[in-house]
Formats: structure tokens, C-alpha cells, sequence
């Protein structure tokens, strides 16, 4: 889906220009001045099998832009949108 518009509130994958690899997010806390937001990383978190390999391979399918293994939820991200309209506000500069 490289180009595509990205439909709010649906699963997407993004990749890491430089390095190749998917943006995560380990679910570990820390506090900022905007409150507690979760660290974000760039890994792999896939599954351990080669199920989905085996099968591109058998189809003759395999090549470098297709991955070979199923992403794990940590690599998996959501474009949430606000509930309604009155959550539109300016976010104040910390003194």
C-alpha cells in the first residue's frame, strides 16, 4: 500500500526508511510533559515459524519485498481519529 491513503482507525505497518525495519512500540511507559506515552522502537517482532515462507515459496513468490514471516501485534500501529469534534483544540506550550 506504499502511496495509498491510509484509512483512520485501520492496522498499518510502517517501515523505517533508513534501516529497513518496522516501527514498534513495546508497551513501556514513561512520563513527559504531554503525561505517559509508550517508547517507540525500530525491530522486527515477528513470528517464529516459516509457515507463510513455505507457502510464498511453493507458489514460486518469494522475493526481498515480501516478508517472510507474520508481524507480531508490537509492529502493528492505528491512525486513531478523535471521538467528535470537540476534542479540536490547540495543545498549550509547557513553561
Amino acid at each position: 500500500m506504499v502511496g495509498q491513503p491510509v484509512q483512520a482507525n485501520s492496522p498499518v505497518i510502517i517501515k523505517h526508511c533508513a534501516t529497513c525495519a518496522y516501527l514498534a512500540s513495546d508497551l513501556l511507559e514513561y512520563k513527559n510533559d504531554f503525561g505517559t506515552e509508550y517508547e517507540v522502537n525500530v525491530h522486527n517482532y515477528s513470528t517464529k515459524n516459516k509457515s507463510q515462507n513455505l507457502a510464498l515459496e511453493s507458489k514460486g513468490v518469494l522475493s526481498s519485498g515480501i516478508p517472510t514471516k507474520f508481524s507480531c501485534d508490537e509492529n502493528i500501529w492505528c491512525i486513531a481519529t478523535a471521538p467528535d469534534p470537540s476534542f479540536d483544540y490547540e495543545i498549550d506550550e509547557p513553561v
